[in-house]
């Protein structure tokens, strides 16, 4: 007991625990509602294989250039949870539509209902993680980050794995639909875990003058640049000028294309795997459900024993730069071994090193960039750029398989982008940590 009083005393700042715990809740009640939702999205897009993911990613992305207008005007009258406020009580509205519509029983209406869901749902996972990433982002500092973004990231981790636990549980007594309510509820208790991270946030600060205010506690988030910031107009087309002008950002914006790639290339050869199987809803919905369930634990079990000592021992540019080698292998596995199991663990050990390692690490690249750099640049990153790279490599995908090209000619094919995408992860790791040395914030290079 000593000891951990000890470590907890050497390893945590004064402040910094109460923080941290309602970071962590915020993530976990987000992603618990996210795992409720999400097996309905990839049991209808699994149904046709590929065939239609190009076309859902299309429009997903046409949708998110349409959304991103929108979002910044709501961004450009108000920040921290304000702006969560707005956004996530929109998405509470659209959640409410979509379990009306899901009562319709004519299964062409159905089907068009899932295909609406599908984008739907990929737009709102990237607005409503981004936006929250945006406000820890902001809130802690570099050293802080490296210490603490581990931990929110394994709470939230739990959080999926009790989601999805309980997406099952619902799936067994009511109908699936339900699971739309579930996840109104989390979002409810994600703006409750925000309010009181953005006050006990503002009572560290010191500001007694805005505690004092009926309301202030929504702009705790808001440092002593607020009022240089607070008129500055925010819009995706900003946020292009903005990438475009720092070698840092537009670094960061191809490293995230060439990943993003690789990453929707091994969710099409997926989608085409388990269709080949044959198998049928339940059994797919069975394997998904199992997937995620797998991800997820290793996920955690790669945040509990390592992600806060790999992002300080082993430094950004190793972390970012050894990522993508999984890609490689998995590529080269698929090339000439291609089964069922084999694109299973790719998916399973990328997308758990994705949520134990990879976000935690691009999280702490913005930490170097000034504030108001950070809500120009990230908005566009997270959203357009990320449904950029999903859009561009899934038709692509679509273009080699109609011209007849096999699964294993794909992924030999996309073998050099994961190479390059690794040389890209050590350089933009290495420029973040000199910019964290020098204390010099990107956007002004």
């Amino acid at each position: 007991m000593n000891r951990l009083r000890q470590w907890r005393d050497n390893f945590f700042r004064p402040g910094e625990i109460r923080l941290l715990v309602w970071s962590t809740a915020w993530f976990f009640c987000l992603l618990g509602g996210y795992y409720q939702l999400r097996p309905l999205r990839e049991t209808e897009a699994f149904t046709r294989g590929s065939d239609e993911i190009p076309w859902l990613f299309l429009a997903s992305f046409l949708t998110m250039l349409v959304a991103s207008p929108i979002y910044a005007s709501v961004a450009n009258h108000g920040r921290g949870m304000r702006l969560v406020s707005r956004v996530y009580r929109f998405f509470e509205l659209n959640l409410l539509v979509f379990f009306f519509a899901m009562q319709v029983s004519d299964p062409d209406i159905a089907a068009w209902v899932g295909r609406v869901y599908f984008v739907w749902l990929s737009v709102f996972n990237l607005f409503v993680v981004s936006l929250m990433w945006s406000v820890f982002t902001d809130a802690y500092r570099s050293d802080q980050a490296k210490r603490l973004f581990g931990f929110i990231s394994a709470g939230g981790t739990i959080g999926g794995i009790a989601g999805s636990a309980f997406a099952s549980w619902l799936s067994q007594h009511v109908d699936i639909s339900y699971v739309l309510i579930a996840g109104i509820v989390a979002l409810e208790l994600c703006q409750q875990c925000g309010r009181v991270f953005a006050k006990t946030l503002l009572s560290q600060n010191g500001a007694n003058e805005a505690a004092e205010k009926p309301n202030d506690e929504t702009a705790a988030l808001a440092s002593t640049e607020q009022t240089a910031t607070s008129k500055e107009k925010h819009s995706m087309w900003i946020g292009i000028r903005t990438v475009w002008k720092s070698p840092y950002l537009l670094g960061l914006c191809l490293f995230m294309l060439a990943l993003q790639a690789c990453a929707t290339t091994v969710y099409c050869e997926q989608a085409d795997f388990i269709r080949e199987a044959n198998l049928n809803e339940a059994d797919r919905f069975a394997l998904i459900s199992k997937i995620n369930l797998w991800v997820l634990s290793l996920t955690l079990a790669v945040q509990l024993l390592g992600t806060a000592a790999l992002l300080r021992r082993l430094g950004m540019a190793i972390v970012l730069g050894v990522f993508p080698l999984i890609y490689v292998v998995g590529f080269a596995g698929l090339a000439f071994w291609p089964s069922l199991h084999w694109i299973v663990a790719l998916v399973v050990v990328h997308r758990a090193s994705s949520y134990a390692v990879f976000a935690p690490a691009i999280q702490i690249l913005y930490t170097v960039v000034d504030r108001r750099t950070l809500y120009q640049a990230k908005g566009f990153l997270d959203t357009a750029v990320v449904r950029g790279g999903d859009v561009l490599s899934a038709q692509l995908f679509g273009v080699l398989r109609f011209n007849g090209l096999s699964l294993t000619a794909i992924a030999a094919g996309f073998l050099p982008l994961a190479v390059l995408a690794g040389l890209l992860g050590m350089r933009i790791g290495r420029q973040q940590s000199e910019m964290q040395q020098r204390g010099r914030p990107a956007g002004h290079d």
